[in-house]
């Protein structure tokens, strides 16, 4: 006759065996994992996007298309620096494009400033004419007549949507309670916090 087991007994040897040590150990938290980082830290990550990109607008203009790089670091006296180039465009071929190149800076002490709020930026952008080849990727030809640099405050929430992510995990390295309670507080903090958890090289340095 088969032995009896109680449904209400707890222990793992009663239904079939130990417990499986070789279960993975739980996920660290965004913040968790960002308090680990050693300073110096630094990134590089390029990313595309073919139409897919949501939420980029700029003077009336929606972009669905992107190449992004992206190189971002926390130096050891805690300033914040962001460095990003690349392409937008609306279509595969046209003159429908912007190339640009943007710098973000955030200046130490953590306490003198409120993370995503203002940050120092400098652009240069021009408009121009993409071709994207299926090898190669998309060239740009610019139009002379629309380079433009400007200094400026930027708020975090007037960035463009892919560098937001990157600039909340510099501002998660930083200074992480304070980080995550300013995107509580913006009610932001699934979008551009809790997200980390799930990015398995997040708050490594890595060249992507």
């Amino acid at each position: 006759m088969v032995s009896w087991i109680d449904p209400h007994d707890s222990k793992a040897e009663a239904w079939g065996g130990n417990r499986d040590v070789s279960m993975p150990e739980a996920i660290e938290s965004t913040e968790e994992r960002a308090h680990r980082v050693e300073l110096p830290f630094q990134y590089r990550e390029h990313r595309s996007y073919e139409r897919t990109l949501d939420g980029v607008e700029i003077g009336g203009v929606t972009y669905p298309s992107g190449n992004f790089v992206v190189n971002g670091g926390i130096a050891a006296d805690r300033t914040l620096k962001l460095h990003a180039r690349g392409l937008l465009w609306q279509r595969d071929s046209g003159e429908n494009a912007r190339r640009f190149k943007m710098q973000l800076v955030r200046d130490p002490p953590v306490t003198d400033s409120v993370p995503f709020g203002d940050y120092r930026s400098w652009e240069r952008f021009q408009l121009g004419e993409v071709n994207v080849d299926d090898v190669t990727g998309p060239s740009f030809d610019p139009d002379p007549s629309t380079n433009e640099t400007r200094r400026d405050s930027t708020p975090f929430g007037d960035l463009l949507e892919p560098l937001k992510r990157r600039v909340a995990e510099l501002e998660l390295v930083r200074n992480p309670a304070f980080a995550k309670y300013r995107l509580e507080e913006r009610d932001e903090w699934e979008t551009y916090g809790a997200v980390f958890r799930w990015q398995a090289n997040a708050f490594q340095q890595r060249v992507s």
